[in-house]
């Protein structure tokens, strides 16, 4: 679950006005931010403390430099945000939501256009070591890469589950598209339909694996799939409004997300926000994933790479050019696009 509307003072305001217009990294009470300034992007990226108001580290905001102060999460929120570890286990309940968000992380600047956080194991209520990388060098893309390190035997369900959110702003609609099945046929899938109150929510994992197993009394909200629709292919993409106004037509942006494995991998789509008629707000889903190990071993280094490409939409062959690139740039073994793809 995701936490409430957040708002925001003036100071906090003018603070981030300042981080994404000027070159210097201010630390207020501990607060740390790092501007991004790409040929393709602009915005901040935040440890815990200086986003605090806006639900944990991540990219707050984010903005393609095509549509200036545009950002592609909402104001309130945050991208790209490791939000929650869990195990599937009664004893770690109060521990299975939002721990990544209150935990002690680092930020800091590797390179022109590469940055990372860092979660110490000793600061984590998990007792986990992680770092993700956020790169920026590439036009139009953000390559991630994550790495994590168990340190205390805290999984037996016999895996540890994580996920990372990202509040999108001015979504054309909620819904994820991806290359599945829905246990009748195989080929494009959706997930996020529905009207009202009465809406697909929660987790898509992939299609050869098994359920994840729980205790009862497990906090099971991020944690159970939907029993039909599973993806193939390791990507889902979703569409924005490029300015933010939905009545245009020709800013559509995809938002598309792509993984380097398979089987750890799952997609989720939350939809928190509310509209002026109190229904969830269509327009401002939660497009999220999730990276799971099976069997971890205390002391083993784990993790994975992803991709997030966001250009304007140009329809679904579009859609398999960018995996094609992408299996190429990481010369591994992922399923191959349909032939007639």
């Amino acid at each position: 679950m995701h936490s409430a509307k957040v708002f925001i003072s003036w100071p906090q305001h003018a603070l981030l006005v300042l981080i994404v217009c000027g070159p210097y990294v201010p630390s207020l009470f501990g607060q740390r931010a790092l501007p991004i300034d790409s040929a393709h992007f602009r915005g901040v990226l935040h440890d815990n403390v200086s986003n605090q108001q806006r639900q944990g580290s991540g990219l707050s905001p984010l903005q393609l430099k095509s549509f200036p102060g545009k950002s592609l999460y909402r104001d309130d929120a945050v991208g790209m945000n490791f939000e929650h570890i869990f195990n599937g286990t009664k004893a770690q309940h109060a521990i299975s939501m939002f721990t990544p968000r209150q935990d002690r992380c680092r930020i800091k600047q590797l390179g022109k256009q590469r940055f990372e956080l860092h979660w110490p194991s000793k600061d984590s209520q998990w007792h986990l070591d992680a770092r993700m990388i956020y790169d920026f060098s590439a036009k139009d893309q953000i390559d991630l890469t994550f790495q994590c390190t168990p340190t205390s035997d805290l999984y037996p369900q016999k895996f540890a589950a994580m996920m990372w959110a990202s509040y999108m702003h001015t979504a054309h609609d909620r819904r994820i598209h991806f290359w599945g099945t829905d246990g009748k046929r195989r080929g494009w899938m959706t997930f996020g339909d529905g009207t009202g109150k009465d809406i697909e929510v929660g987790t898509v994992a992939h299609a050869k694996i098994p359920n994840l197993s729980y205790e009862e009394g497990a906090q099971t909200l991020n944690l159970i799939e939907h029993p039909h629709k599973k993806f193939i292919t390791p990507f889902y993409y979703g569409l924005l409004d490029g300015d933010h106004n939905l009545n245009t037509k020709d800013d559509t942006l995809i938002y598309l997300v792509l993984f380097d494995q398979t089987s750890p991998i799952r997609f989720a789509m939350w939809n928190f926000f509310k509209d002026e008629a109190g229904l969830p707000d269509t327009h401002s889903p939660a497009w999220d994933w999730q990276y799971v190990i099976t069997h971890p071993e205390i002391g083993r280094t784990y993790g994975y790479r992803a991709r997030i490409v966001v250009k304007p939409f140009q329809g679904s062959k579009q859609v398999w050019a960018e995996y094609r690139r992408w299996i190429q740039d990481l010369q591994v073994d992922l399923p191959q696009p349909p032939a007639t793809q």
